[in-house]
């Protein structure tokens, strides 16, 4: 089925086993790797699905991710998650509703209201989704931990704890199989013990992204800083290993090939920067990492235009006519 070798395996806070990378190939460790971001796509005029296509092109992968932005109920269906458990993949939701607005005035504004729609759609409509008598990864809220552009920043409350634990129980109640854990952004400074200790401890994983683009608004992006993802990577998942002992997934990785007017004006930098993570691959495992996903597989010239601009539109490994890049190769050689 495409899936790449297993390894030791161990039990979940929820009683749910993963297989970590190490055990059967501890003499070369390895991470479980993914890719998506949604079901399907269409490519060069043919609408594709996309974990069809990239075992098709001969990758070997494990995951098979699905992100759900506000109003996903209308275009992922549960029969598109057994589909892909059917096929031998195991699906990983990665759950987003409340952005870069996410600050405490915001959630607890107008009694609360903001917090109890979420507690619905979750009842209502995640925990049936993921509800498919086989394992499924959901990864909540990504970058909750951002600084809000006004108001207080979700880490200085301790509150948040009770209402994210709330939201684990919830789903583990609901969808027995899966497998539920937050996923705090990089932004450089480790301060979560106050907002996760306690939700921690039900959680299954810790999740994390890392993004980079020639666009980055905020940064020097030609620096061998900013271009140093894995250096972060390695940073962060210790930080996140020594915080909270849980084992962490590497949720989303999206580097754009973009810059300067052109799709692929950064794909030596989107190739090297690949290439550099897997020269570390043993570290991440060593740190607890267990999987890693990438976001996306093809260019998404639809994809809005938010943070990163243009740039947003090629984070794939390969373009928007399907084409790959020179990332692609890198990838397809370790997912062997």
């Amino acid at each position: 089925m495409g899936i790449r070798a297993r390894g030791l395996a161990f039990a979940s806070a929820a009683g749910i086993v993963f297989f970590t990378a190490a055990g059967a190939r501890a003499q070369s460790q390895r991470l479980e790797l993914g890719i998506g971001d949604r079901y399907d796509q269409v490519i060069a005029g043919r609408r594709i699905v996309i974990y069809k296509q990239a075992a098709k092109d001969g990758l070997r992968f494990k995951y098979v991710a699905l992100w759900l932005t506000p109003g996903w109920s209308q275009w992922v269906k549960k029969e598109m998650l057994l589909k892909i458990a059917r096929a031998g993949y195991t699906p990983l939701i990665v759950y987003y509703t409340f952005g870069d607005k996410n600050s405490v005035e915001y959630l607890e504004a107008d009694g609360g209201a903001r917090l109890k729609a979420w507690y619905a759609d979750i009842q209502k409509n995640l925990i049936p989704l993921v509800d498919i008598g086989s394992p499924v990864l959901v990864a909540l809220e990504p970058e909750f931990n951002i600084v809000p552009p006004s108001g207080t920043p979700i880490t200085s409350w301790a509150g948040w704890n009770e209402i994210a634990g709330k939201a684990i129980d919830m789903i583990h109640q609901g969808a027995p199989l899966a497998k539920v854990g937050f996923c705090p952004g990089d932004w450089g400074n480790y301060n979560l013990e106050a907002s996760m200790s306690q939700a921690a401890r039900k959680s299954d994983f810790i999740a994390f992204p890392e993004m980079r683009a020639s666009t980055d608004p905020t940064r020097n992006t030609a620096s061998a800083s900013y271009q140093d993802v894995i250096g972060s990577a390695l940073a962060f998942s210790n930080y996140l290993k020594r915080t909270f002992h849980k084992p962490i997934l590497w949720a989303y990785l999206a580097l754009s090939s973009y810059a300067k007017g052109s799709p692929l004006g950064w794909q030596d930098i989107q190739e090297r920067m690949i290439r550099k993570i897997f020269e570390r691959e043993d570290d991440l495992v060593k740190n607890g990492v267990f999987g890693l996903v990438y976001f996306e597989y093809d260019d998404a010239p639809t994809h809005g235009t938010q943070f990163f601009g243009q740039a947003e539109r090629h984070f794939g490994l390969k373009d928007a006519a399907g084409r790959p890049k020179k990332a692609w190769y890198i990838w397809k050689k370790h997912s062997q």
